[in-house]
This record gives C-alpha cells, sequence and structure tokens, in this order.
C-alpha cells in the first residue's frame, strides 16, 4: 500500500511539476510588468516618506523586487535589460548605505538617480 502510494504522489508530483514548468515560460513577461508595478510601488514610497524610519521599508523591498526583477528573462533585449538591472542594483544599494547612514538627503538624492536610470533603460527597451 506504501509503494503504491508513494508510486501516485510521485507521479502526480511530476505531472504538476512539469505543469509548472510549461506555465512560467510565457509568463516572464506578466512577470515583469507585476515586479516592476511593485518597484514603482516601492519606489513613490521612498520619495515621498518623510524620515529615514519610514523610508526603510520601501527601500528594503525596492531592494527586493529589483533582485527578483534581475533574474526574470526579457522576450526582448536582454542584454540591456540586464544592464540596467545591474544598475538598478547597485543604486538601491546607495540608497540603502545612505538610509543605514540616516542620511535622508543623500537617500533622496539616490532615488533621483534610480529614477533617471529607470527612464533611461525604459526608452531604451521600448
Amino acid at each position: 500500500m506504501n509503494r503504491r502510494f508513494c508510486r501516485h504522489t510521485l507521479a502526480a508530483t511530476a505531472i504538476a511539476l512539469s505543469g509548472l514548468m510549461l506555465v512560467s515560460a510565457p509568463a516572464h513577461a506578466g512577470e515583469i510588468k507585476r515586479v516592476m508595478k511593485l518597484m514603482k510601488q516601492d519606489y513613490n514610497g521612498a520619495v515621498n516618506s518623510t524620515s529615514i524610519a519610514e523610508m526603510a521599508p520601501y527601500v528594503h523591498k525596492l531592494q527586493a523586487d529589483v533582485t527578483t526583477a534581475s533574474k526574470l528573462s526579457l522576450s526582448g533585449d536582454q542584454a540591456t535589460y540586464n544592464k540596467g538591472m545591474q544598475t538598478l542594483l547597485q543604486q538601491v544599494g546607495t540608497v540603502d548605505h545612505a538610509v543605514q547612514a540616516n542620511d535622508l538627503n543623500a537617500a533622496k538624492a539616490a532615488l533621483k538617480q534610480i529614477n533617471m536610470t529607470r527612464h533611461h533603460y525604459h526608452d531604451l527597451l521600448n
């Protein structure tokens, strides 16, 4: 009985995983759009913050979202997308350093650089 249950469980798991693999490949465009929307919300929250305490959670979420986005595949110019994501990762790191240093003005200045990068790469990729 246990062998039979294990065999059926293993077969069901294999079928489910193969189905997920088939669904996940074309879902990247939708996933990129979803993560970009989260990045925009996090960015806006950080920019509109009036204190480091208010800004810090947005910066941490932005960093996580940029990391997620940097691992996704784009159907277009992947090299340019990758370069833009690496630039954003570095810039979010700069914002995080300013947050850690409790320097709101430096954090906001670094966020402006992120906005410029966003516009630059959106122009290149669209």
